[in-house]
């Protein structure tokens, strides 16, 4: 899965906050709340990065192993991708 690429649903809309970010999804009415680690995995998802090009930045930035990284990114995409929020990328 590192190798993938997701983009966001166009029905999503985001708001930053000081501990993380808020989720809109318009369609569906639902918004959703996230942390730290959760905003800077969606940016990169906006950024239409490879997952493990995300980890790598989650990696970088919380100062935790790659490995560890990659695993909480991933586990976090399905989320999004369960509660459509985002969508697998046609390369």
């Amino acid at each position: 899965m590192s190798n993938q690429i997701f983009q966001v649903d166009p029905e999503a809309s985001t708001g930053i906050h000081e501990s993380g970010m808020v989720i809109f999804h318009l369609g569906q009415g639902r918004l959703y709340r996230c942390n730290s680690t959760g905003a800077r995995i969606w940016r990169g998802v906006e950024q239409r990065l490879p997952v493990g090009a995300i980890a790598e930045q989650v990696s970088g930035e919380f100062q935790i192993a790659r490995g560890t990284a990659l695993e909480h990114t991933v586990r976090f995409l399905v989320e999004l991708e369960r509660h459509t929020l985002i969508h697998r990328s046609v390369q």
